[in-house]
């Protein structure tokens, strides 16, 4: 590959980063002594919940460069400020092997998804020189299951400083070793989103394609037969249009006719030839602007004395507004799925399907597409498509 781009280097790095990854200044804790670590730095609201702010309060994309060797690595049209990180890597990533071997962190080793087949290790290097820092790694911990045994990987890297300074802000990315940097970040989506997307790499290279969609089954009455018949449901769509919303609906179905909806994943699956599709996440990481009317099952999940809050506002009396965004428009929250509710009748009853995964084309009545849209002035609201139409659909969608 032309320069700026330098295959060697980052192979060096990764190479001689192996060896920094044991020392005694790198601090490993069970999760109950990292949620401790975590809460001395916490607001706990009046519902129980802890509530942190962060410095940055959105994903940097624009400072986020591919390093590497190939066209299906690499930007193909990287802008001027990124083509710079680029041409300053090799110094950024001397100086990050220094940092690994003095500076204090925290490591957290989870894992991605729940089958036999395709299991990331995720392993979260946390600077906490800055003892806030610690609620970084837990938050994002919190989205993943415990290591299991006899799982077969692969293992992933990802390191944070978010000390670095904000004028050196940069996310790198080498996937060919599975290796994530983020620097001058303290945003938790950018740690949730480097192991993510560095699982759709290798997910790709196994025959699976990664996708950015949220999935459900959905179980209705078939108004032809009037049986009722299941369906996997998958729900594309970029940050911020709905995916979350829409796979926690319940779509007006009947629940006394043994309808209804339960939610899997809310962001990133593998979906594989079968037609079956392998989760990620335990917990997810959403936006916490909901409506309890309209967001009936998210809203009940965030004030659940379980949720982790980010950046949302809060009166003196520890009181949460979760649509109150005049100190920032990008609240979110970890919640644990089991406490995704609905209220049916006197019960609340929960909407988690039993598994994180979706089954095969064999073992349900169908398979559904979705695709959402950001800004509705092209499309009409709702439509049904061809697949030659849903492609272009998708992409008029901002994709």
């Amino acid at each position: 590959m032309a320069a700026p781009y330098d295959p060697d280097v980052y192979r060096r790095f990764a190479e001689n980063l192996r060896g920094a990854l044991d020392g005694p200044n790198i601090e490993r804790l069970s999760m109950r002594a990292l949620r401790r670590k975590a809460l001395e730095t916490a607001v706990i609201t009046a519902n129980g919940s802890p509530l942190w702010f962060s410095s940055v309060s959105s994903r940097i994309a624009a400072k986020t460069v591919y390093l590497g060797n190939g066209p299906e690595i690499v930007l193909p049209r990287p802008s001027p400020e990124q083509l710079a990180i680029v041409e300053k890597a090799p110094e950024q990533l001397h100086k990050v092997l220094q940092l690994m071997r003095t500076m204090p962190f925290v490591h957290v080793r989870r894992q991605m998804g729940d089958n036999r087949e395709f299991n990331p290790v995720c392993n979260l290097y946390v600077c906490v020189a800055d003892r806030k820092n610690y609620r970084l790694a837990y938050e994002w911990a919190m989205t993943m299951g415990d290591v299991k045994k006899s799982r077969p990987g692969p293992e992933f890297i990802m390191i944070d400083v978010p000390q670095e300074h904000q004028l050196r802000m940069q996310v790198l990315t080498i996937p060919e070793h599975d290796i994530n940097i983020a620097l001058g970040t303290d945003y938790t989506g950018e740690c949730k989103k480097g192991f993510l997307r560095q699982g759709m790499f290798r997910a790709d290279g196994r025959g699976m394609l990664g996708l950015h969609a949220g999935t459900k089954l959905v179980r209705a009455r078939d108004a032809a037969s009037g049986k009722l018949k299941t369906y996997a449901v998958f729900m594309f769509g970029l940050t911020a249009t709905g995916k979350s919303t829409w796979s926690c609906h319940q779509l007006g179905l009947d629940s006394a006719a043994g309808e209804g909806t339960w939610v899997s994943q809310d962001d990133i699956v593998f979906l594989r030839r079968d037609g079956s599709s392998y989760g990620t996440e335990l917990g997810f990481y959403v936006k916490t602007d909901v409506n309890v009317d309209l967001q009936e099952a998210m809203y009940n999940s965030l004030v659940h004395h379980s949720a982790l809050l980010e950046n949302v506002m809060v009166d003196a009396k520890g009181n949460i507004d979760f649509l109150d965004e005049r100190l920032g428009e990008n609240g979110r929250g970890v919640l644990d799925r089991r406490e995704l509710k609905v209220r049916r009748g006197r019960k609340m009853e929960s909407i988690c399907a039993d598994t994180i995964n979706t089954a095969n084309l064999e073992e349900v009545d169908g398979i559904v597409f979705a695709f959402i849209t950001r800004r509705g002035t092209i499309m009409p609201f709702a439509q049904r498509l061809t697949p030659e139409q849903g492609v272009m659909a998708y992409l008029w969608g901002e994709s």
